[in-house]
């Protein structure tokens, strides 16, 4: 076997070549490439063929294009799907077969006379085909032609008879369009969820409930509304101080004088060292600054007399003029209002990260009523206090949350339970219509909730097509618009259309009427 690949493009004078290049007898396999779009007809494979006979090659190919596949397969010429498989036939199919001979037409016989008495023979009979001869004529009786005529007419007429009385009752076809009308159905059902029950209880109408808690915290900020008066700057100025003894006096820094009439104000020397020469009545100036703020520390000339401690003895002060820088501004100061608001605000924002994080603990299906959300403050801690002097008041809060989680999966399939056991017999429920209703609750404590869940939906009565066609068959639309109406329930007037309307009647054969039972808004 000779395995030929012919490279794309796959030519039909490349496979005519291969062919030629094989020995009498020889197999040869064409592999050809996966897009040979110029073999993909009948003609090419006709030529290969005609050409591997004349040179007595066998020739198969391998090919997965389907269509170069069924033309090959029209020539008579063997396909594979790959080499391996047509190295395994160990034979192939011979494509030298050729059609079988046709039939031999058989010759008309002759029967010979025969005695049938003294000097008498039989006639010669000639069987050609299907007929037989006697003496140059049929045995079969002579036909009279009018009788055959009437009767094809007779069958005719009869034929005819049948597809008029076909189409007149057959053709025609009704379409009826109803409309049932539609009941609103509406049930509702007293529920109690409490803490503990696993399982829905449909007979005491209990479902489940279960305690949720979340801990949140936060901090948060406020402006202060508060004001007051505030001593601001410091008074300043100059004093003397006047030696008693007659050794040499050093007044060190900070040195506290104050006045002697009055509240008394308190200033200290801002001058690192002050040395008042030796002698009575020396002297020596030293800068001074009130120790406290505001307006207290501005005081007339000679008002400073006194000097704490033990330089009192040796010295005598006093201010030849007076202090001033001292004054007051108004400031924010935090009030119990502030705290209050500050609280609430904050709680309020807890409150909700607070239900938003039990929802992250919710099961499917369950739902916290927010009526059942309590919150505890477990710390409360403010940066500043009532009275205090700033213009931003903090706050760090933490709460813990508990609520309630109600299972509202089993609150509704209760609620449409109830609803389908109080559909009217004969009735039908129509499922795409069924809505439930937001639940109300009507009761709260720290084991369940009591609630009121509601379903409606609208029902009908079916109407069955094969009722419809044995009520309306064979009467005229207005008979069959009145045998509707008074037999179904409708929510509109029926519509009865017939084509063609022959007859001016509903066909009287059910199969021709066609019921569409549609709802209202369709």
């Amino acid at each position: 076997m000779i395995a030929t690949e012919i490279p794309a493009p796959a030519t039909l004078a490349a496979i005519q070549a291969a062919i030629r290049g094989a020995d009498v007898g020889e197999r040869v396999l064409l592999i050809l490439p996966d897009h040979a779009d110029e073999l993909a007809s009948e003609v090419p494979w006709q030529v290969i063929r005609r050409q591997a006979d004349d040179a007595e090659v066998q020739v198969g190919v391998v090919s997965a294009d389907p269509d170069i596949r069924y033309f090959a397969k029209r020539a008579r010429i063997p396909v594979y799907k790959s080499r391996e498989q047509a190295q395994r036939r160990w034979r192939w199919p011979r494509a030298d077969y050729r059609l079988p001979a046709p039939h031999v037409a058989r010759p008309f016989l002759v029967t010979p006379p025969r005695q049938v008495g003294r000097g008498v023979a039989a006639p010669v009979i000639v069987t050609l085909g299907d007929r037989t001869l006697i003496h140059g004529k049929t045995r079969d009786k002579p036909r009279r032609w009018w009788l055959s005529a009437l009767g094809y007419l007779l069958v005719i007429g009869l034929v005819a008879a049948a597809l008029y009385g076909f189409a007149l009752y057959v053709v025609p076809q009704a379409t009826v369009t109803l409309v049932p009308a539609r009941t609103q159905l509406v049930s509702s059902v007293e529920i109690s969820a409490k803490v503990g029950v696993e399982e829905p209880e449909y007979l005491n109408k209990v479902i489940p409930a279960r305690v949720v808690q979340a801990r949140v915290e936060g901090f948060a900020t406020t402006e202060t509304t508060g004001s007051t008066e505030a001593p601001v700057g410091k008074a300043t100025g100059q004093v003397t101080f006047i030696n008693r003894t007659a050794r040499e006096i050093v007044v060190p820094a900070n040195t506290i004088v104050r006045t002697a009439t009055g509240n008394n104000v308190r200033f200290r020397v801002v001058d690192e060292e002050v040395r008042v020469p030796p002698g009575i009545g020396q002297r020596a100036s030293a800068a001074i600054e009130a120790v406290e703020p505001g307006r207290e520390g501005n005081v007339p000339a000679l008002t400073i007399s006194e000097i704490e401690g033990p330089l009192n003895i040796s010295l005598r002060v006093s201010n030849p003029e007076p202090t001033a820088g001292g004054a007051v501004e108004t400031v924010a100061v935090v009030t119990q209002a502030d705290k209050d608001r500050l609280l609430g605000q904050l709680q309020a924002d807890l409150q909700r990260q607070a239900y938003s994080k039990l929802g992250e603990s919710l099961r499917q299906g369950e739902f916290i009523p927010p009526e059942t959300v309590t919150t505890f403050t477990l710390a409360e801690t403010y940066d500043r206090f009532a009275g205090e002097h700033s213009p931003v008041l903090g706050l760090q809060l933490q709460l813990l949350a508990r609520g309630l989680a109600v299972d509202m999966d089993a609150a509704e399939q209760m609620a449409l339970r109830t609803l389908r056991e109080s559909v009217p017999e004969g009735h039908f429920l129509l499922e795409e219509t069924i809505r439930t209703g937001q639940p109300t609750f009507l009761r709260f404590d720290d084991e369940g909730v009591d609630l009121t869940m509601t379903a409606s939906g609208l029902a009908l009565i079916p109407i069955k097509p094969a009722d419809v066609r044995s009520l309306i068959a064979g009467a005229t639309p207005e008979e069959a618009v009145k045998r509707l109406e008074a037999e179904f329930d409708l929510a509109t007037r029926p519509q009865i259309t017939i084509e063609p309307d022959w007859l001016g009647r509903v066909p009287y054969i059910p199969t021709r009427i066609r019921v569409r039972v549609l709802q209202e808004g369709e």
